[in-house]
């Protein structure tokens, strides 16, 4: 298995404030990997010590890619806008394409590529303060893939964003991993994450709360069985000591494992069912019992 990077038992803290603990995780090459945390989960905290920006207490991290420069070949959209307003976009632009090493030349046909697929190019020579809140998303997002990165660290890349635009960014995601980038990227949007994502770290209090794909994260957790059935009573669920809640005459009772529905079956007089659903927790599901207060009671 070929890594893009590797880190092993990071600790990060700030005075006695402890913003990472023990977290280990790796990206392999042409991988999307999501972080997924409340504010303040130590999401942020992680890129800046991939970066370079913060240097951990412990822990390693190792780059395995050849000819690999942090400087040059990683990619960074913080989630704070580093822009700046009073200045021309295509000034900002190729300054930033400069601090990565490239050329007048390299740079002005990505930027005409980038700005037409954003549809942005007539506005290149505006200034950036007088772009909507989402435009200058584009514009930071374009920043950071403008040189080419090997590797690309996006802090919720979707803030201020409308559905459409949103599309915009993903499929431009996509295309990047389909060229090879290596993606570390956060977001809030817990259904884009499930979508895209190769797998999911998932942090809380700075720690490792899972890391894996999203179906094996699934299924680490309870199903739910949705059944309407007339002869089904409230009174058969409690003698069979299943959790369950009654929603608009629908009962959802949980499932240890998908085959446990079987044992609510027996237990019906009439077999016959109106609706009768199994369905796997959704990642929203999975972050809601996570950073409840009941913590990972449902995890098996």
């Amino acid at each position: 298995m070929h890594y893009f990077f590797e880190v092993s038992n990071i600790t990060k803290t700030f005075g006695s404030k402890r913003a990472l603990k023990n977290i280990s995780m790796n990206l392999r090459k042409g991988e999307l990997i999501s972080v997924v945390g409340h504010n303040g989960s130590g999401k942020t905290t992680l890129f800046k010590v991939l970066l370079d920006i913060y240097h951990a207490n412990n822990g390693t991290v190792k780059f395995y890619e050849n000819n690999f420069d942090l400087k040059n070949d990683v990619g960074y959209l913080p989630e704070q806008r580093g822009l700046y307003n009073k200045t021309t976009i295509i000034t900002q632009l190729l300054a930033f394409g400069y601090l990565k090493g490239k050329s007048k030349k390299e740079l002005l046909p990505k930027i005409d590529v980038w700005l037409s697929y954003f549809g942005l190019n007539e506005h290149k020579n505006d200034i950036l303060g007088s772009l909507s809140k989402g435009n200058q998303q584009k514009i930071q997002f374009i920043t950071s893939i403008l040189h080419e990165p090997k590797l690309l660290i996006l802090d919720e890349p979707f803030s201020g964003l409308d559905p459409i635009n949103v599309d915009l960014f993903i499929n431009a995601i996509k295309d990047l991993k389909d060229k090879g980038v290596s993606i570390l990227y956060s977001s809030h949007q817990l259904n884009t994450v499930e979508n895209l994502s190769d797998r999911l770290l998932m942090i809380n209090k700075g720690e490792v709360v899972h890391f894996d794909t999203v179906d094996r994260i699934k299924d680490k957790y309870t199903y739910k069985l949705k059944i309407i059935n007339d002869s089904l009573t409230e009174e058969i669920l409690q003698s069979a000591g299943v959790i369950y809640e009654l929603k608009d005459n629908v009962y959802e009772i949980a499932l240890k494992d998908k085959q446990d529905s079987q044992q609510i079956v027996d237990l019906l007089p009439n077999k016959f069912s109106e609706m009768f659903i199994i369905e796997k927790p959704n990642l929203e599901n999975i972050f809601k019992n996570v950073f409840s207060e009941k913590g990972e009671r449902n995890a098996q």
